[in-house]
């Protein structure tokens, strides 16, 4: 099974990014149309699609990111790791 793991460090708190996530990220409509469900739990965001499965876990300083792909998952894979990619890519410097 396919699956997309990447290790973001930044600058920021967990809590501030978890806030980030909320305003910027699971506000795409690009991504919210994929995701059928994201909870979170504590600093941990379970997601679940037709596409897959897996968490985004928030450290400070830190993101991981863990998903198992589904058969659709893995055809979409570039496109969801580039969606990934553009969504974070703002936690890589602090403002």
């Amino acid at each position: 099974m396919a699956e997309i793991t990447k290790t973001i460090h930044t600058k920021y708190t967990a809590a501030e990014m978890k806030l980030y996530v909320n305003q910027h990220i699971l506000s795409r409509k690009e991504l919210t149309a994929l995701l059928n469900s994201a909870v979170w739990v504590g600093n941990t965001l379970n997601v679940k699609s037709k596409l897959g499965s897996g968490t985004v876990v928030l450290s400070d300083n830190l993101v991981e990111i863990s998903i198992t792909l589904s058969f659709f998952g893995k055809l979409a894979q570039k496109q969801l790791e580039s969606e990934f990619d553009a969504g974070f890519k703002q936690l890589h410097s602090k403002k």
